[in-house]
């Protein structure tokens, strides 16, 4: 076992997690339990979807909110041009309505202001929702690391049928970006029981396998059928909550593996070639490599690539815009090896898996 620090500080989970289809009623009185004075940050598609559906009961609880759409980066600029505003409006709560760059935004203003914070998400593209950490970028869309929350997202408001009002894309997205945490928490390692581990990671393990499973077993179920699939509402808590609960856990435990180092790599050194992808596509080409790295079975790589086919996903390197040269290679592999806690004699190892996703 490692050297362990004296104390753990998690944040995990959500103070409030609300799930289920009619839920976004409860928006308004949450509000007005954190003070009643909302800055909503949102996207311009789903704000006014979302604002239409609850302004009546806004009216009723006197709540007139501050509403900013945002189309620009998740940048730490907007963070604190937004905390500007909000404590200048004598706000008392922020709000994110939207998608993952809205939702890190809202969240990293509220961490700024030392403000409350409510959570609308309205796809299952990422677990960001309920995470206790702000993904950042530059405007030019590169990344700028990563902002830790102070405590645990307040209240997460996460209404079926809003949700499945979102593109088939991001459901598909967020489906292989939740299948990742399977093989990523087992990157590089042999966990067969918790006395092969810290239980932080076996924990993780359990989780992620649970997560796995569901959803290889409904993933296509979910993504033809939406609502009437039967499993909308377990995906949404799947992909929202139960995603983050492992991603909390994995908080130094080295969770950065492949998928999601593919990702990182290809956000700061192929920006301009992926920029119209969303990130649960990059890491789903990540997952392709990190089960071959693995070295699990064959007919998981079939399974997961049969998967994505189905969701009419990338399937290469190419598929996400970065041309399979020698150089572009070479420049994903000198950044995994180190990231990911590889060592050079890893190398063949790693261009092996790479295979899977050049061809």
């Amino acid at each position: 076992m490692n050297d362990r620090a004296p104390y753990v500080n998690l944040r995990v989970g959500a103070g409030k997690f609300f799930y289920g289809s009619g839920c976004i009623q409860v928006l308004g009185r949450e509000i007005a339990r954190l003070g009643g004075r909302p800055l909503i940050i949102g996207g311009p598609t789903t704000t006014p979807l979302v604002l239409g559906i609850v302004e009546g009961e806004f009216a009723g609880l006197g709540i007139e909110p501050v509403v900013r759409i945002h189309t620009g980066a998740c940048s730490r600029g907007w963070a604190e041009a937004y905390k500007k505003e909000a404590e200048e409006r004598n706000c008392t709560v922020i709000v994110g309505i939207g998608g993952g760059k809205c939702l890190d935004l809202a969240k990293c203003t509220a961490t700024f202001a030392e403000m409350d914070l409510i959570c609308v998400p309205t796809s299952v593209a990422t677990c960001v929702a309920s995470s206790s950490v702000c993904i950042m970028y530059n405007d030019d869309g590169s990344p700028d690391g990563s902002v830790a929350m102070n405590k645990e997202v307040d209240v997460v408001v996460a209404d079926t049928a809003v949700i499945a009002t979102a593109p088939k894309r991001t459901l598909a997205a967020g489906i292989l970006d939740s299948v990742a945490k399977y093989p990523e928490v087992i990157h590089n390692n042999s966990i067969n029981s918790y006395r092969d581990c810290d239980i932080e990671k076996y924990i993780c393990t359990v989780n992620s396998k649970a997560i796995y499973d569901f959803l290889m077993g409904e993933g296509c179920n979910v993504y033809d059928n939406g609502a009437e699939s039967g499993r909308m509402t377990d995906l949404i808590l799947t992909n929202l909550l139960h995603t983050s609960v492992v991603s909390g856990f994995s908080c130094g435990v080295n969770q950065l593996a492949l998928a999601h180092g593919l990702y990182d790599c290809v956000r700061r050194s192929f920006t301009r070639e992926a920029a119209d992808m969303l990130h649960g596509e990059i890491v789903a080409v990540g997952v392709l490599m990190q089960l071959k790295f693995n070295g699990m079975p064959d007919a998981y790589v079939a399974e997961v690539r049969a998967l994505m086919r189905h969701m009419h996903m990338p399937l290469t390197l190419a598929g996400i815009g970065i041309e399979p040269s020698k150089e572009n290679i070479n420049i994903l592999m000198d950044y995994l090896i180190p990231a990911t806690a590889l060592t050079e004699a890893d190398r063949p190892r790693l261009a092996d898996a790479m295979k899977v996703i050049i061809d």
